[in-house]
């Protein structure tokens, strides 16, 4: 079992650290995974370390945020070089961009009548703020307020951090980060040279706007992703085929915290051979078949 989407305690949004990772990796029988955080690369070389330990075959991974006709599309770069000079000055960049933003949205959520301040924010997670870093900073002196309280006791309370973000993302929340985020195809220029460019969970995304994204650039589409209804994984493997684009596979696990319906390993589906073959004739990967006798940390031969 193979699972290309997963979140550290790198991504502002994610409850598990990379060896938490691998240790539940190790239970679960995962065969491979790769790391995924919001923004951020800082968990790559650690992976690589880890998965000689464990013996988890392991691919550098990345999740980015990126913007066209003001919606927001998430790309994941798989297989670059953790020391890769275009993928750290793609990210110096951009998340520069995006945390010079922080001032406005707290200005927002001031003027909504919130106490919330710049510490805040920059005290919670690793990566670029979301809206897990926000519901985060808020309900430290903002608890009782009626307009959360749905979020943190009612009927969005089972995934609360997820739930807040679809809820303010809508809005003028929304607007003031999309607005800093490169475009895709910027991303897809600045990054398609350094490893392999999926789309993520592009359930929602119609057929004309995949072929668009296909002629930018992008190498194939997250078509098992717990996003998505079997309906809507049928739809998109078919896509896949007739647009020749590569089939991946991801949990996208966050952390029962964060998104409680998602358990660490479930994957609806597998990523194709040719993807896997793909990744690991790419740099950032440690191989499976490489790795010499291993002792798991927490179960020593």
């Amino acid at each position: 079992m193979i699972d290309l989407h997963i979140h550290t305690t790198h991504s502002s949004d994610g409850q598990y650290r990379p060896d938490e990772i691998f240790e539940m990796a190790l239970e679960k029988g995962l065969e491979a995974l790769a790391f995924a955080d919001h923004m951020d690369i800082c968990a790559a070389g650690r992976g690589m370390t880890l998965a000689v330990d464990y013996g988890v075959e392991f691919y550098t991974g990345l999740e980015v945020s990126s913007a066209l006709d003001g919606k927001e599309y998430h790309l994941l770069l798989y297989g670059f070089d953790s020391d890769s000079l275009s993928v750290r000055d793609f990210l110096t960049r951009h998340c520069s961009l995006i945390w010079g933003q922080v001032c406005r949205l707290i200005e927002y959520f001031q003027g909504m009548g919130f106490d919330i301040t710049k510490a805040d924010i920059t005290r919670w997670g690793k990566s670029v703020p979301t809206g897990v870093t926000f519901l985060d900073a808020l309900k430290k002196r903002n608890s009782t307020d009626p307009r959360l309280f749905d979020y943190l006791y009612g009927d969005k309370s089972c995934s609360p951090y997820l739930n807040f973000y679809k809820g303010f993302s809508l809005g003028d929340f929304g607007e003031i980060m999309t607005c800093v985020l490169p475009s895709i195809q910027q991303a897809i220029s600045s990054l398609k040279h350094a490893g392999v460019l999926i789309l993520a969970h592009p359930g929602d995304i119609d057929l004309s706007r995949l072929k668009e994204l296909k002629d930018m650039g992008i190498d194939g589409i997250e078509v098992y992703s717990t996003h998505h209804t079997p309906e809507t994984m049928h739809r998109l493997l078919g896509t896949a085929r007739s647009l020749d684009l590569f089939v991946s596979a991801g949990s996208d696990f966050h952390g029962e915290r964060i998104k409680s319906d998602i358990a660490f390993g479930d994957i609806p589906g597998q990523p194709d051979h040719v993807l896997i073959e793909r990744l690991r004739g790419s740099g950032g990967v440690v191989l499976k078949r490489n790795l010499d006798k291993w002792t798991s940390p927490r179960h020593p031969s």
